[in-house]
């Protein structure tokens, strides 16, 4: 996988343990991490099937900081986003959720990583973690400073959501009947696009709902 704008840092399996005190085994994970070219990270966690420790959903902070300390400790906690990819199932489309973490310095001024919190980010039936990183590099390196802030389902089940950078507006669908492009957008772009899509998405009132829940994010300090 080549992208001008991607370093792979790492992808394959990666063993964590669980803790000293606990009687369970360690457990072995699939890890893609890539650096972009302004300098984020972005980790991504998906179970392996023949895991018989915890799962990723139960140890992702232990992942998140014995992969720091393996393969990130030379970069800012604050510049490295965490994802977990959840594989479809007979019964569940595949999905990523964003993983936000606290951070803070335990024990023998070691970094670890604390009290996960999961956003859903992305769903479809079919994705591969290298693909989707390289493929949506264009939002996934302005995620350490983005917000989302605005979200509605379609009448085909499909997720859309608005995430918000100090730069502007991105789109996010995985609807396959729907091209957006990769550019950032601003307010009138980013109605315009629900807009244009009013087929799918039967929301009156577009613009006045964007409207209220981006100064919704304002006053609540979430952009």
């Amino acid at each position: 996988m080549y992208n001008e704008d991607m370093e792979t840092v790492f992808s394959g399996h990666f063993t964590y343990s669980i803790d000293a005190s606990s009687p369970l085994p360690g457990g072995s994970c699939i890890l893609e991490v890539v650096r972009y070219s302004n300098g984020v990270c972005v980790v991504m966690m998906t179970d392996e099937k023949n895991n018989r420790s915890p799962s990723v959903t139960n140890a992702c902070d232990r992942i998140a900081t014995q992969a720091y300390h393996a393969l990130l400790s030379d970069t800012p906690p604050k510049k490295i986003v965490w994802f977990e990819h959840c594989p479809a199932s007979r019964n569940y489309k595949g999905h990523i959720d964003l993983l936000q973490f606290r951070h803070q310095v335990r024990g023998r001024a070691r970094l670890t990583f604390t009290s996960p919190r999961w956003q859903r980010f992305f769903e479809g039936q079919r994705m591969s973690p290298p693909v989707f990183l390289k493929d949506y590099s264009f939002i996934l390196k302005e995620l350490s400073t983005a917000s989302m802030i605005f979200a509605v389902i379609d009448k085909k089940g499909y997720n859309w959501r608005v995430w918000a950078t100090g730069k502007g507006f991105f789109v996010i669908t995985a609807n396959p009947s729907v091209a957006i492009g990769k550019e950032m957008l601003d307010i009138k772009g980013v109605t315009a696009v629900f807009n244009d899509n009013r087929r799918l998405i039967e929301v009156p009132e577009i613009e006045k709902l964007f409207t209220n829940a981006l100064m919704k994010g304002f006053l609540n300090g979430e952009i």
